[in-house]
């Protein structure tokens, strides 16, 4: 089927695959059944995916360990390149490199990113990060800039990358942060890579909602249905009346999923409250902690277990069934597709394909699974 085709009957909840590019993925655990970062389960993982249909391959990017008694993100593969190696062993998937722009020169991007789209013929995209982090400032021995002025700068470095992809003649760019001589660039992406973002300040919403095609939103669980579907609707509403705009919002959640409550349970806690690396939280950074200390124990302890596991993300742990029904839910609120992350990504996305996906087809959340998977065109 061809791409044109695919387009005509897009899934109304799109689903990727995030942080396979990491050691333990996105879970602080002791389990030796953890995933394990070598390029062939990276492999596996990737053809995985795109045989079930997923729309996106999503890595993130780390420089600094946070430590723990796993080494907790202290083993990663770089995004370009495992975005490059990724498409090339994959049909159909969206492809996607998470940046961090401080460290990376904008005709360097431009250039590695088109490369990357030539290989994967048209599917890639990259998910552009400001930073948050001081330790990995320091580590390239950048101060970090205050936070508006941080989006400022991302703002002008997306249009210089901008021009490099559509100017067929040399130009000059005279900015505040960058003053550059006669660029080019060729060969051109074989079509505009997707621009991912996921701000959360005011600033940052606005930024996703001016630049990115698809922009991620944290789902809080505590929240009402009502605030969630308030806070999509808001960022969506922002892109549309403000910048004119049409855009797609995601979330992320963790899955546990099991043939009964019980066994789904049972392995929660093995995973994260037995065997959870806890040493992490403390390496955390800033904003992702709440405030602990002024919690009830009982809650601290299920907030300092979620932390493990996708940094607090929305967990879905229960029957297929469940997670079913949840995903359900995320969809409701007026989410238009979600990353998953997984104990160990290669086994479970075989479950999840095999018993969570036939229930989102039956709920007219998934199409029956088609040859073609490129992302529509933007």
């Amino acid at each position: 089927m061809s791409g044109e085709q695919g387009k005509e009957r897009p899934n109304k909840l799109k689903l990727g695959i995030f942080g396979a590019n990491m050691d333990g993925g996105m879970t602080a655990t002791k389990v030796k059944d953890r995933f394990r970062l070598t390029w062939p389960n990276v492999e596996r993982v990737a053809r995985a995916a795109d045989e079930a249909g997923f729309e996106a391959l999503l890595p993130m990017m780390r420089w600094k360990s946070m430590g723990g008694e796993t080494d907790f993100h202290g083993t990663s593969y770089e995004p370009f390149t495992w975005a490059a190696g990724v498409s090339s062993v994959t049909d159909n998937i969206g492809v996607y490199s998470t940046m961090h722009i401080f460290a990376v020169h904008p005709l360097m991007a431009a250039k590695h990113m088109a490369t990357i789209d030539h290989i994967s013929g048209g599917r890639y995209g990259f998910n552009l990060v400001c930073g948050w982090f001081p330790p990995e400032y320091q580590m390239f021995g950048i101060p970090m800039p205050e936070h508006d002025e941080r989006y400022a700068y991302a703002a002008e470095w997306l249009e210089v990358v901008d021009r490099l992809w559509t100017s067929d003649e040399p130009f000059d760019f005279n900015g505040k942060f960058f003053q550059l001589k006669q660029l080019q660039m060729k060969p051109k992406p074989v079509r505009r890579p997707r621009i991912m973002n996921a701000g959360a300040s005011e600033t940052g919403a606005r930024f996703a909602a001016e630049h990115a095609d698809m922009a991620f939103i944290g789902v809080l669980e505590h929240e009402s249905e009502q605030q969630k579907r308030a806070n999509v609707d808001r960022l969506r509403n922002t892109a549309r009346d403000e910048f004119g705009r049409d855009i797609e919002v995601w979330s992320g959640a963790w899955v546990l999923c099991r043939p009964t409550e019980e066994e789904a349970q049972a392995e929660y806690r093995r995973v994260l409250v037995e065997e959870g690396d806890y040493s992490i939280i403390d390496s955390m950074p800033p904003g992702v902690v709440p405030p602990l200390d002024d919690m009830p124990k009982e809650e601290a302890d299920m907030m300092r277990a979620k932390l493990l596991a996708g940094f607090g993300s929305i967990h879905l742990v229960g029957t297929p069934e469940q997670v079913a029904d949840k995903l359900e839910a995320m969809s409701a609120i007026g989410l238009d597709g979600i990353v998953l992350t997984f104990v160990d990504y290669e086994p479970e996305i075989a479950n999840f394909t095999a018993n969570v996906m036939p229930l989102l087809e039956q709920r007219g959340l998934r199409n029956l699974r088609q040859e073609a998977r490129v992302p529509d065109p933007v």
